[in-house]
Order: structure tokens, then sequence, then C-alpha cells
């Protein structure tokens, strides 16, 4: 290293606490770290001068043991064992149980725009996020980005945001390390250490999520379809959770594309559907999409969940951008090119389709061929899907599964559950409002006897001779259909014996 680089590496002379915020005090420059919550930090550093003040927020004292010992300074929440280095201010950040998470390599040094430093990158490590991208896969490994949302998800169980204003580059091409071009060095720290807890960490301090289009181009075609389905996917994984699809482009398309156009359209809850329309699938998924904008809202989830979100420890999934969950209950692979068949990653477990309730078996690749949006339930979930008649239940056994649904108007929730035991089923509504609702239970065998106690629902010959407290088995499914108003207020309780 040239002499007068050496000479311009800062030291660490002090570390003063001030509540929340730790004061480094530098011999040249300035930083401190500021505590949000026990798994959460923000770092800010300036090379010369003094840091700009930041407006203080109302928050709960996080309690921090400070070590300072010759060549290092240790500060430890309930969660983080954060070690500043005295020579070069460089950050090393484990869990309390000595686990490494994320490690400064090389102390920031001006650059064009900015500055740049490296950080570790582990073997076996994967990173996901920085907006909106049309590439395939998921993962960054062996990619140099331009963000266009500095939001940075690592598989070593930590995120980091870069608030500031400029543009950000991440460069992931060395095997073990990345390096960060930025305006400045000032970034949030979260532990998850999933990504759902890395999000939920995120929501608690970024500003409320921003409408974004999907894609701005004047006439649709396969490929801007294509680009409009790995940027929605993407952009979930980087927490840009108001995504706005625009159909209008496609309105004179042929007639194929208008339809899985219309079929992608109908996935995200704000578009714009012109002349398109929106497919029926999506009418069945307003009460579905009113319990997920809360989850963006309380939890900063995005509806869609791409795979390495829903399923952080399959490496494989991070291969498939181009597929996702709907919530944790679908999976769903749009068809984005002409002939109607694509191929579809299951992850692991047992996955029904929806239109044909055929099983599938997770941890493999299918093929499939059809007009039809492809949709897989996954075992042990309710999908809600609203009909004429009221709210279907759709209920994928054996596993157990409960469903919250937003009661808008009441401000409360009126909660489903269903679950097998031994011989028997048991399917639960607590109910908050007056409403009709079916259950549909997939995959059983005809069932000797349906109701509750002394009270016996009738068979019914068909499915639309079916009323109120009534049943119908569809053999050629092996499927079970059981109807029933519920009242406000009221917990309905249906056991089904074979």
């Amino acid at each position: 290293m040239p002499a007068q680089a050496l000479a311009a590496v800062a030291t660490l002379l002090a570390c003063v606490p001030h509540g929340n915020r730790i004061e480094l005090q530098l011999d040249r420059g300035s930083a401190e770290l500021l505590w949000l919550t026990p798994s959460t930090f923000r770092f800010r550093r300036a090379l010369d001068g003094f840091l700009p003040e930041l407006k203080a927020a109302d928050r709960a004292p996080v309690e921090v043991e400070i070590d300072d010992a010759p060549g290092t300074v240790r500060l430890r929440s309930k969660f983080l064992d954060v070690a500043i280095q005295k020579h070069g201010v460089l950050l090393h950040v484990r869990r309390v149980d000595g686990m490494p998470l994320m490690s400064d390599l090389s102390e920031p040094a001006p650059a064009a725009g900015g500055v740049t430093w490296d950080r570790q990158a582990l073997a076996g490590v994967e990173f996901y996020g920085l907006g909106p991208s049309t590439d395939p896969v998921l993962g960054l490994r062996g990619k140099a980005v331009r963000a266009e949302v500095p939001l940075l998800i690592s598989t070593a169980e930590y995120g980091e945001y870069h608030p500031g204003l400029g543009s950000y580059r991440f460069d992931f091409t060395a095997a073990d390390r990345y390096r960060i071009v930025a305006p400045g060095i000032d970034y949030f720290f979260y532990y998850g250490p999933t990504p759902k807890e890395i999000l939920e960490e995120h929501n608690a301090v970024r500003p409320a999520a921003e409408a974004w289009p999907v894609s701005s181009e004047r006439f649709g075609s396969w490929n801007t379809l294509r680009a409009s389905l790995l940027r929605l996917v993407h952009g979930a994984m980087s927490a840009v959770l108001a995504p706005e699809f625009d159909l209008t482009p496609y309105a004179n398309a042929p007639p194929e594309l208008v339809e899985r156009a219309r079929q992608l359209g109908s996935l995200v809850p704000k578009v714009t559907p012109g002349a398109v329309g929106i497919g029926d699938f999506r009418k069945q998924l307003d009460s579905f999409f009113d319990v997920y904008a809360l989850e963006i809202r309380d939890r900063g989830h995005p509806t869609w969940h791409p795979l390495p979100f829903q399923f952080p420890d399959d490496a494989e999934g991070a291969r498939h951008a181009d597929e996702f969950m709907l919530g944790d209950e679908m999976l769903v692979a749009p068809i984005y090119e002409p002939g109607g068949k694509r191929a579809v990653y299951l992850p692991r477990g047992i996955w029904t389709s929806i239109e044909t309730n055929e099983v599938f078996q997770g941890k493999r690749t299918i093929a499939v061929k059809t007009k039809s949006l492809p949709v897989f339930a996954r075992n042990g979930s309710i999908v809600p899907l609203d009909s004429a008649v009221g709210i279907d239940l759709h209920y994928f056994p054996k596993l157990g599964a409960e469903f919250f649904l937003l009661e808008a108007d009441i401000g409360d929730y009126s909660q489903v559950h269903a679950a097998p035991a031994a011989d028997t089923m048991r399917l639960e509504i607590e109910a908050k409002k007056d409403r009709n609702y079916q259950w549909v239970v997939h995959h059983v065998e005809k069932p000797a006897e349906v109701g509750f106690q002394n009270v016996k629902y009738r068979e019914a010959a068909s499915l639309a001779a079916m009323t109120d407290r009534g049943w119908f088995y569809d053999a050629a499914r092996k499927t079970l259909h059981v109807r029933v108003r519920v009242k406000a207020d009221q917990d309905c309780i249906i056991n089904l014996a074979w």
C-alpha cells in the first residue's frame, strides 16, 4: 500500500454513547452508530469533516454493552456483536453466538461519485435484491449491478439498505468479496435471520411504499410480458411493494398474448386493465388481496413472494425468477411465451394444480401445458376465493391450516381453520360478519358423516342442489363441498367422519 494511502487511514480514538447513538470519535472525519432495535443499526461516516445532523426519532432504548479493548471496540446487543476495528474503522458484525454475518474488508476510499469499499462474501452465501431486473436468475453472484433500489439481502442472515440519494453500484464478480460504490457511507444493517424478518426490520425504517410502473413500453409483446414478470419478482425481493401494471399496451396484440397479459395482470393488486380487461381469477382474489395488503403495510412483505423469500433454504429457487408464491398459499408460474407451455419448478412439499386437482411431489421441475394460468396450492393451506355465493375455502390436507379474512368495514378478522385428527377432520369458521361459505376439501374419500354434535348435514345429489348445511362429494375429483351460512360472532364447527 502506498505511503500516502496508509496515512489516510482513520483511527478510532473514543467511543461515546448518547443513548442509542454511539458517537465514534476519529482522528480524521467522523462516524456514528445508531441502534434502532437489538437487530437493526444505522452506520454513518464522513471521511472528512462532520456528519450532517439527523432528526432524532423516538425509539425505545436498546440495551448495549460496550467493551473498549486495545485495537477493537465491541458493541453487543441482545442479538448482535459489532466489532469496530480501531485502525481503519472497519465493522465486523456477528451474531452473539459468534457466527459471522457482515464484515468490511477495506476502509472506504474516495471514488468517482462518492466512496467505495469491499465487504466479505463467504463461500456458499448468495445475495438478492437491488431493485427490479429482467435477469432470469435472482442471485447476484458473479454480476456487477447498478442498484435501482439499494436494498441487499444476504443468505448470511442480514440485509443492508443505503438510504442516501444518488447512484449505487454493487460488484459481486470476485469470489470472496463484493464491492460497494456509493454516494456516501450511510446504511442500515438488518439481522433477520430470514428474508421475511429482514423485510420486517426494513419496514420499520423505510418510508411508505411508493407506486412504481412495472413497464413503460407503448406496445406490448412477448418480450415485454416476460420482462414485466421478471421485474415484478425482482422488485418484490427488493421490497418494492406497490407495483402498477398497465395492460393498455396489449390492447391490439394477438389473442394468445392478450390472454397471457390478462392473466399476469390479474395477479397485480393495482392494475390498469384498459380494453384488455383482467382474468376471472382476479375477481376471486379480492378478499385474498385485502389480507395481504395489511402484510405490506404492517410487515413490509410483498404479496408476490419470490421463491428465495418463501423458501430461503432451497438454493434451486433462486434460479427461477419467472415464478413466485402468491402469499404463502399459492405458487404461480405465468406463461409468457406462445404455445401455452412452460417448465415449473416446485419447491419441497406437496402441490395441487388448481385447474386439474392433480397432485405433484415437490423438489422437482414439471412440464405444464394449459390455456389457463398455472397455479398450484401448497399442502397444508386454505385458499379463500371469492365466488357468487360468498367465499369458497379450498383446503388442501393433510397438514393443518388457517387463514384470517379481513373484514375491512368493521376492522376485524374472521378466522378459518382446518385440521385432520385421526379418522376425522375438523373445519371451523369464527365469523365476524354474516356470510355464505363453501368449504372445498381436496383429496379426501367420501365421508360417512358431515355435521357437528347432533346436527347432521344433508348430502346433495349435485353441486347445484347443495343448500345451507348441505354437502356434495365429487367422486371424480375426490373433493368434498360443504355449504354453510355463518352469522356474525358465530363459531361454526364442522366435523367430517369416515
